[in-house]
């Protein structure tokens, strides 16, 4: 399995992943082809100042789904450096210490364009902007949300193949035991493990 210690371009994707989808590895592969990125660094989030209290899985939990997603792409690599560091959850901070643990390596951040319109509530989006190219992933119909120019001009596009759908309806299914459609979503061990932890289910 590669990683960023190694150098070259990497995209950094950061989420809570409770849990991971595969509209989250679709997205991440799209973009690791098209730009032709060395891997894609996942960053769990520890704390999450917009999720406060409406995180489900521990941290632990989520780690163990996320190396169960990405086990057969050697392009795909794990960081624990929101825990490790006791970051606050704010993306900035984690993009500056993610810069200066791996000097060598250029980093995209990389984002669904559902979350394009909440960029402006972003703390330091300015600063955000000019420690790294944001690239977002679009699949049709997609029509740019109208923000701030300056944050607008700095996105690149991606065409994706990624799959639009929340982690609020994954639970759902989940809940209702809709294995049938979770099975299109999870990858299998990922669905596997939530039913043998029995999670999501109260």
């Amino acid at each position: 399995m590669k990683t960023p210690e190694q150098g070259g371009s990497w995209g950094i994707l950061g989420g809570t992943f409770d849990p991971i989808h595969n509209g989250h590895t679709c997205l991440a592969s799209d973009i690791l082809r098209i730009k032709n990125l060395d891997g894609i660094l996942f960053i769990p989030s520890f704390l999450h100042p917009f999720k406060n209290g409406q995180i489900v899985s521990s941290f632990d939990e989520r780690i163990k789904m996320l190396q169960l997603a990405i086990s057969s792409h050697k392009e795909f690599s794990i960081t624990t450096i929101e825990r490790d560091n006791k970051l606050p959850g704010y993306t900035l901070e984690t993009i500056l210490s993610i810069k200066k643990m791996f000097a060598r390596t250029k980093f995209y951040f990389l984002i669904g364009a559902d979350n394009i319109s909440q960029l402006p509530l972003w703390h330091n989006i300015d600063k955000i902007l000019k420690e790294t190219q944001i690239i977002a992933g679009k699949r049709p119909p997609f029509k740019k949300p109208e923000i701030e120019n300056d944050i607008s001009k700095s996105i690149e596009y991606i065409q994706s193949s990624e799959l639009l759908i929340s982690s609020t309806e994954i639970k759902q299914y989940i809940l209702n035991q809709e294995y049938e459609k979770l099975r299109t979503i999870l990858h299998p061990d990922v669905l596997q493990y939530i039913i043998e932890r029995k999670l999501y289910s109260q």
